[in-house]
């Protein structure tokens, strides 16, 4: 028994530490993303309170869209928002932003991000 304790505190260091570090890298954040009506293209610009972040936006797809992304905890722990756009020709653009501490919100509450706006024809 004296043998198997310091091997059973060397694996519950070793689990420890693993499991803090899982804790550090990224979190994936399955979102869903409908509008009426469909087909609208769908953006995502990550606006952060990091120097040089790229502010670039990036397509994720077109209605109705049922995605995973990938965040470090850096990211959703920095950024200011993270701004999504929809966009259907005959039809008004609309944005929503959600920041990270929203984000992390909605996940517990609803296990996903989910945003259907109703599109608003142009005049």
């Amino acid at each position: 028994m004296k043998r198997l304790t310091p091997i059973i505190k060397i694996v519950s260091v070793l689990f420890s530490v693993a499991l803090l570090s899982a804790c550090g890298g990224t979190k994936s954040i399955p979102m869903t993303v409908q509008s009426a009506p469909l087909g609208a293209h769908v953006a995502m610009q990550v606006n952060s309170s990091v120097k040089g972040t790229s502010k670039d936006w990036v397509y994720l797809g077109r209605t109705p869209l049922d995605i995973r992304r990938s965040f470090s905890r850096k990211q959703l722990n920095k950024a200011r928002s993270f701004r999504f756009k929809m966009m259907k020709d005959g039809f008004v653009d609309q944005v929503r932003d959600w920041n990270g501490k929203e984000m992390d919100t909605e996940m517990k509450e609803k296990g996903h991000l989910y945003w259907n706006p109703k599109l608003v024809p142009s005049s």
